[in-house]
């Protein structure tokens, strides 16, 4: 199993939540080598460098496990990281097309809508969003990778930043939304799902690791956690069906770029 983490966040703070899974009976949990560095990189020449290094994450996991699918959790940003290393269509001349060792993929508050409101302040997570969206719309390796997407909507807030340069700066460093609608303070729940995918809205759960409970606190990995496994498990099972070809080659005859 993968953790891919959220905007700006550094891996030490999902150690406890690695913890938790553990305790819940994954049998090994890593968490990708993602860095504040790289998304300042990402925000400024675009999120390809990520994308790669988040597939390299994933394709070490899968083979550290003898090249059995994996559960993949994105929180936040780390999902759509995820979303751009499997699909199998270059990003801005980048590829890692690792869908196939990715059983599941299980979003945590993931800004997938987010191109809702892009106007004069797109930025990198909107390019990404918008390349996603018609690439690998939706839960579009499915049956092959469980998608679940779990949201919250504990926050009715509706955001307004005044001034033009307040605006940007919030736009580009701070939310990857700027959107209006129930929410997990960051990301409103409507922004957080993918069509297809198996979806969880909670009414009671905040975005990151300020305020609680967030998405990796034990009592909410409670309620989604069995859901990730049995989606994981109806992915294992399409994949011994013939009739659910790959949609890109085995991992071992792909090529990167």
């Amino acid at each position: 199993m993968l953790i891919v983490g959220g905007f700006m966040t550094v891996p030490a703070v999902y150690l406890p939540m690695r913890r938790r899974l553990l305790a819940r009976g994954a049998a090994a949990v890593r968490v990708a080598p993602v860095w504040p560095a790289h998304w300042m990189l990402g925000g400024a020449v675009g999120l390809g460098p990520l994308l790669r290094l988040t597939g390299e994450a994933i394709a070490r996991t899968y083979r550290a496990g003898g090249g059995r699918p994996i559960i993949v959790i994105g929180h936040s940003g780390g999902g759509m990281l995820a979303r751009l290393a499997m699909s199998h269509v270059r990003f801005r001349g980048r590829i890692a097309a690792i869908a196939e060792g990715v059983g599941a993929l299980v979003t945590l508050g993931s800004p997938h809508g987010m191109l809702a409101r892009a106007g004069e302040w797109e930025h990198a997570g909107h390019v990404a969003a918008r390349f996603l969206a018609e690439a690998t719309p939706g839960a579009y390796f499915a049956p092959r990778t469980g998608y679940l997407t779990v949201a919250s909507r504990a926050d009715p807030f509706r955001f307004r930043v005044g001034g033009r340069w307040r605006s940007r700066l919030h736009a580009a460093f701070i939310s990857p939304l700027v959107l209006e609608g129930p929410g997990d303070g960051m990301v409103p729940a409507a922004a957080a799902h993918l069509e297809g995918a198996r979806q969880i809205t909670f009414d009671d759960v905040r975005h990151g690791h300020i305020g609680r409970p967030w998405y990796g606190d034990a009592e909410v990995i409670d309620r989604w956690w069995p859901i990730a496994l049995e989606v994981w498990r109806e992915a294992l099972a399409a994949r011994a069906d013939p009739g659910n070809p790959p949609r890109q080659p085995p991992l071992h005859r792909q090529s990167r770029g």
